[in-house]
């Protein structure tokens, strides 16, 4: 095995493949020059299914190592629309495999730079580097101060032997099952929680969470960033995720990169014309507006706690 490749971790679920797709697609196409491992974590033995995915990353020159893990029934994870098994598997990646260092990507993202200089940041003891998330302010909630941020786990940079010094994942475990209450975005609150600010900050462009743009001018004002990566954002990305919903390969939805994501999904195996969620109930549903669906949506909430 090339000693040379940049070990990726990727965790997913069959109906996470098609994306999942698109993201090690866009990885490979747009780093040319590089080599990647790029371990591929699931929640159950059968893997027959990836075989797109894995047929895709061997013939575009790199390696696919696939990594089965079944939880004990005993860890209770909150799982729901949003958050899947496959979400939580990271946090169990520095016991299952042999790197030192690694850098994970959720499902949904797309890869348009040079990931290299991701790859070469330095970012000393810490056990995680990440993009601060551009909207999650309630600190109160995970007992973090604003000094210490909340960041985005959607891009991460994993230091494995500083992760199992401080024993992160039975500390993250333990939070999950003490604090269900506290917990909105899975294990990244989780993980947010545990490090305390124990994380090194790394420049947004490595991770354009995309519900954002909209509300980027009254951001700045925050000063979570310089003027320059603000701009950067903009202009220059070099990893967006397709954070909130909907989801570009759904119906609904003016994210604005939405037309990049079905322009790479067309030079994949997996290409196709129309929305994965695409029939008529769906259709009139993404016709309604949005303000008449929070509408809805708060007439239902107050009905049930009536």
């Amino acid at each position: 095995m090339n000693n040379s490749q940049i070990p990726i971790i990727i965790g997913l679920d069959e109906a996470y493949l098609l994306p999942a797709t698109v993201t090690v697609y866009s990885l490979l196409k747009n780093n040319p020059n590089a080599a990647f491992k790029i371990y591929i974590f699931i929640g159950e033995e059968n893997s027959t299914w990836l075989e797109p995915l894995i047929n895709l990353i061997n013939r575009m020159g790199s390696t696919a190592i696939i990594k089965s893990l079944t939880l004990e029934s005993n860890i209770n994870l909150k799982i729901n629309r949003h958050f899947s098994l496959a979400t939580y598997l990271r946090i169990f990646a520095p016991a299952m495999i042999d790197e030192s260092r690694v850098i994970y990507l959720d499902s949904d993202v797309l890869i348009i730079g040079d990931l290299s200089d991701l790859w070469k940041t330095s970012i000393g003891e810490f056990p995680v580097a990440a993009v601060r998330d551009f909207v999650i302010d309630d600190y109160h909630r995970l007992n973090l101060s604003p000094q210490m941020g909340y960041f985005n786990s959607g891009v991460m940079i994993m230091q494995f032997e500083e992760w199992k010094k401080l024993d992160l994942t039975n500390s993250i475990l333990a939070y999950l099952e003490e604090n269900p209450q506290r917990i909105e975005y899975a294990d990244q609150c989780a993980i947010n929680a545990v490090l305390q600010g124990n994380w090194f900050p790394l420049p947004p462009k490595w991770n354009i969470q995309t519900y954002d743009q909209k509300k980027i001018p009254s951001l700045k004002s925050k000063e979570y960033f310089s003027l320059q990566e603000w701009e950067e954002i903009q202009l220059s990305p070099k990893i967006i995720h397709f954070t909130g919903l909907p989801k570009p390969w759904n119906l609904g939805g003016n994210n604005p990169y939405r037309s990049l994501y079905w322009k790479y999904l067309r030079e994949t195996p997996l290409s196709r014309k129309f929305p994965l969620n695409l029939s008529f109930l769906n259709l009139l549903k993404s016709s309604i507006p949005l303000n008449i669906k929070k509408m809805y949506w708060g007439f239902l909430s107050r009905k049930k706690t009536k």
